[in-house]
């Protein structure tokens, strides 16, 4: 059986989360997809990316089995005009449905690797807190929290170390405040921090 879970924080938002697992059937592509999704998965050549596929897919479906979901400019819409962000990292695929804009959901493995990455995603102040113990998880946070930032935004153009900011937080916060800001414009977002073993996951919601 997979691992389902629900996380949304607050009554306006739908968040779930599937854990594949290894040589799980999630459904089958060729009855259960629509048209336009059975073509999006035969363009997936890599098997985890198909089952990342069907398993955004199966969440969807778990919402309202009548539910669709379209692309816009690379920017999903569901059928009933409810907006709709989805990330996935390795075996963990996650949802977040809301009838309200400036949503964005993002989780990733916690890796060494983003240490490689920080100055292009952080400003120098960000960077001076986030370093220290335990550091390889506030940078993969902080930058799931920006990633969620930048997909409810959805702007092209954006400079994740100046246009999305992030106030202080620690490994054990479960919430803090991040902002998009652009010329004379400044949207405050609240987010929602959640550990999963190896991976990080952070909720973005307009404020």
């Amino acid at each position: 059986m997979p691992e389902l879970i629900d996380l949304a924080p607050n009554k306006s938002l739908i968040c779930k989360l599937w854990r594949i697992e290894e040589g799980e059937v999630i459904m089958d592509p060729k009855t259960e997809l629509c048209l336009n999704d059975y073509k999006l998965f035969l363009n997936k050549k890599l098997q985890h990316h198909q089952s990342q596929f069907l398993a955004s897919r199966k969440l969807i479906e778990l919402v309202h089995s009548d539910l669709r979901v379209a692309y816009k400019d690379n920017i999903p819409l569901l059928s009933d005009n409810r907006n709709i962000s989805i990330s996935h990292s390795e075996d963990i695929v996650t949802i977040l449905i809301s009838e309200n804009k400036g949503i964005g959901i993002d989780v990733e493995r916690i890796n060494k690797k983003v240490h490689s990455i920080k100055s292009k995603f952080l400003n120098q102040k960000e960077i001076n807190y986030l370093t220290g113990d335990g550091e390889t998880k506030r940078l993969t946070k902080a930058w799931t929290a920006k990633e969620a930032i930048y997909k409810a935004v959805r702007k092209p153009g954006i400079i994740f170390s100046e246009n999305i900011l992030l106030e202080e937080f620690n490994n054990e916060a479960k919430s803090g405040i991040g902002k998009f800001v652009l010329s004379n414009q400044e949207i405050r977002f609240k987010l929602y921090f959640y550990d999963l073993d190896d991976y990080c996951l952070t909720i973005s919601q307009e404020m």
